[in-house]
Formats: structure tokens, C-alpha cells, sequence
């Protein structure tokens, strides 16, 4: 384990999250891998470097097919991490209708509530980090969160990191033990470079430097590099705290004032509400990693658009690809 050499981060107090353990409907894990052997990668090394009070926010649409994978969560609880809510679809509040969208979030409710009542806060984080596509359907579901104890968990730091899964996936499929190490190294670096950049776009953006909750995924590639994440962020100098913490900075409780459809955290939003610019948002090097280890058919917009087609299936709507970019 690093210690701190008070580098370009030295005492940025970081909450590590962890979203969709259990992946999504139509996108499941590569064979020999899933949730359980990921999040006990990720509950060693959260113990290994410190990590306080992890929440994960999962969807739990894939728990109708197998209901096992919500075993993880006692395990995950009894380390001493925490259980939030975030939709049973994952479907953006930009394709739905509010009262679709509070279904969705009841329906999940009803799934975690075991583990959600055993965490000390009640926590939501919208699908996608997708508020919604205008300022009235956005105040609707925050009633809704309010009048049911949630508070909305905002995204302040992320690293692109579910957009390095399928290249990963691929990689795994055929064996490519050069891309695998390739696509590794490259995600430890982008993760550390993203949260640089983030990090000084909050301060320049508030003019002080807040608390951030960090966002990783529960992916293959996710679970091979936390640590060696995490140890990079100790060597910069990261405090992590729990998310307690952090939603005690009035930027992670009230928000940024910008409303918008796109692919956006919540940095990004107070960046463009100051005029301050992030560099390399998303990161060039998401190009490069959508090439190694090709397979056709299996291009990260071609798997993702299959399981967003399964969606529609189950939830009528109309997804707007041009929200991502």
C-alpha cells in the first residue's frame, strides 16, 4: 500500500460509491466472473486502503432472473457498506414519464429495503446520473425522494469506467491477456488523470473544494483494478470519507442550477453554470480502448444498444442515444 506523497490531490476528501453490482438486463457478466467474486475484490481492497461506508447503487432488474445475485448484499452490509436505491430498469427519467419512473423506484424499494433500512442514510442516485430532461420532471421526483426519506446521491467524480467493460469483456472472451493488461493500466490511469481534472474544475467552478462522491461500477475491469485505483489516489493524497461526510457540502445537497438531458455529473453541471472547462471530457482515450481485442458485434454502443432495446421491452419508451454525448 502507497502512502501519501501529498500530490496534486493531497487531502481531497473522496466518498467511493459503487454502482450496478449486478451490471444491467442484457449485459451479463463474462463467463467465470460476476457480482460475487467483483465485489469481494472491491470489499478487500475498500478494507485494504480504508474506505469507510461504501453505498452501492444498483438496479435490480437482473435479480428477476437470478434472484442469488442479491445475496451479495449481506455480505456487502456485514463489511460494513451501505445499500442505496437506484431504480429496478435503470432507464433515464429523460425517456419516461414521472409516474413510470416513481414506479420504478418503488419497485426496487420493495427488492433492497432489508438492506436499505439498515443503512444509516436513505440515499437515491437517478439512472445514468440522469436528472431529467427539464427543471418540472426533476422537482416532481425530488418530492417523491423527500417525502419518502431519500436524499439524491450526486456523482461529483467519474472515469468513464463502464465504458471500458465491454473492450474488457472482449479481451476475457478471447484470451487476450496483452489487451487485458493494456485495458487495465490504461483505466487505472484514466481514473487518476479524470479525477485530477474534475477536482480542480469543483474548486475553480465554487471557488473552494468541496467533498466529492467518486462513482466506480461493479464491472470485470472494475474489480481487477480497484486497488491498484485506490493506491494511486492514496499516493495522490485522497482522505476517503464516508458519503455522510460528503452530503454534509451544501454542492452535493442543493446541486448544481444547470438542467440538462446529456451524460452529465454533477461537476460537469456546476463547470458549465461557471464557464470553467474540463479537459479531456470524456477521456480521447475511450477511442483507443473501443479498439482493442475486437470481436464484431460487440462494439460498447452495439452491446449497450441491444440491452437498452431489451428494456423497451419491459418498460415501454423511447431511448434518445444522443443523451451520452
Amino acid at each position: 500500500m502507497s502512502k501519501s506523497s501529498g500530490g496534486l490531490l493531497s487531502g481531497l476528501e473522496v466518498a467511493v460509491t459503487v454502482d450496478d453490482q449486478f451490471q444491467w438486463t442484457g449485459i451479463p457478466f463474462p463467463e467465470g466472473h460476476g457480482p460475487h467474486t467483483v465485489s469481494k475484490k472491491m470489499m478487500k481492497a475498500f478494507e485494504a486502503y480504508g474506505v469507510p461506508g461504501v453505498y452501492a447503487f444498483n438496479s435490480t432488474a437482473p435479480t428477476e432472473e437470478d434472484p442469488r445475485m442479491l445475496d451479495i448484499l449481506d455480505d456487502w452490509c456485514a463489511a460494513g457498506h451501505y445499500v442505496g436505491n437506484h431504480t429496478h430498469q435503470h432507464i433515464s427519467l429523460n425517456w419516461l414519464d414521472v409516474d413510470t419512473y416513481l414506479r420504478d423506484i418503488e419497485t426496487s424499494e420493495r427488492l433492497l429495503s432489508r438492506w436499505i433500512e439498515a443503512s444509516p442514510s436513505r440515499y437515491f442516485r437517478y439512472a445514468f446520473a440522469m436528472e431529467g430532461d427539464s427543471a418540472t420532471k426533476t422537482s416532481q421526483v425530488q418530492t417523491h425522494l423527500s417525502q419518502n426519506g431519500f436524499l439524491s446521491s450526486p456523482v461529483t467524480l467519474w472515469f468513464y469506467d463502464a465504458q471500458f467493460m465491454v473492450a474488457y469483456d472482449r479481451a476475457l472472451r478471447l484470451t487476450d491477456r496483452a489487451a487485458q493488461r493494456w485495458i487495465e493500466d490504461t483505466l487505472v490511469d484514466t481514473a487518476i488523470e479524470q479525477i485530477e481534472n474534475q477536482a480542480a474544475a469543483a474548486t475553480a467552478a465554487l471557488g473552494r473544494s468541496p467533498a466529492h462522491i467518486m462513482l466506480i461500477h461493479g464491472t470485470t475491469v472494475a474489480g481487477a483494478t480497484i486497488e491498484r485505483i485506490l493506491d494511486r489516489l492514496t499516493e495522490e493524497g485522497v482522505v476517503f470519507v464516508t458519503s455522510e461526510r460528503a452530503m454534509a457540502d451544501p454542492a452535493n445537497v442543493i446541486g448544481s442550477p444547470v438542467t440538462t438531458r446529456q451524460f452529465r455529473n454533477s461537476t460537469q453541471k456546476w463547470a458549465e453554470h461557471a464557464g470553467v472547462s474540463i479537459p479531456d471530457v470524456p477521456p480521447a482515450v475511450l477511442a483507443e480502448v473501443e479498439k482493442a481485442a475486437p470481436i464484431e458485434g460487440m462494439s460498447y454502443d452495439e452491446v449497450l444498444g441491444r440491452a437498452i432495446q431489451e428494456w423497451t421491452r419491459r418498460v415501454p419508451f423511447t431511448p434518445v442515444p444522443a443523451d451520452f454525448h
